[in-house]
């Protein structure tokens, strides 16, 4: 089992908020910067994943690079959520790239999550992703989101942004422009 949830919104407390601040992971030879102000709940949302592959007994996780959510509730029509997850390439033998990121794609996306239309391929600047729609059921609301997945430096990386409405959603997915290339330190 691997555990994820970024479309589900964050229970736990959030660190200051960030203010279109750029995000470097040289590691894996890219800087991201995310719109507005979301609040940042990386460090919560990283120790409840180990909190539950321990409880679970597993070291199969997703780890959480990024985790920013708006302030309000995830219950809000503006409520949205951007995540960045990785998973070693390595963890997945036996499939190509492309099963890999569909894979890792729907598991960041999370049970219950439903995939609305078949997977898209896109360059975005220097970078290849395979874009995946999703739909998350709760009620009578749903949760849309779209899972940007590519193989960087043997690490499968996924962003996630996931919204209450389509129109956030498409908004907030728009800063995924904003990835650029790092050299590594």
């Amino acid at each position: 089992m691997i555990l994820a949830s970024v479309i589900i919104g964050s229970q736990a407390y959030a660190q200051a908020p960030t203010t279109g601040v750029p995000f470097a992971y040289p590691e894996l030879g890219f800087r991201y910067t995310p719109p507005g102000t979301l609040n940042d709940y990386t460090a919560a949302d990283n120790r409840s994943v180990q909190e539950r592959a321990a409880a679970l007994h597993t070291t199969k996780v997703l780890q959480v690079r990024l985790s920013l959510q708006s302030s309000s509730e995830d219950t809000d029509q503006g409520w949205h959520k951007i995540g960045i997850e990785t998973y070693p390439r390595e963890n997945l033998t036996g499939l190509s790239d492309q099963a890999t990121i569909r894979k890792v794609s729907r598991w960041v996306a999370g049970v219950g999550a439903n995939e609305v239309e078949e997977p898209k391929d896109a360059r975005i600047g220097d970078f290849h992703f395979t874009i995946s729609s999703f739909e998350l059921r709760e009620g009578q609301r749903v949760k849309h989101a779209s899972v940007y997945t590519t193989v960087l430096k043997g690490q499968v990386v996924a962003f996630a942004f996931s919204a209450n409405s389509p129109e956030v959603l498409s908004r907030i997915e728009k800063s995924i422009s904003s990835i650029e290339p790092v050299a590594p330190r």
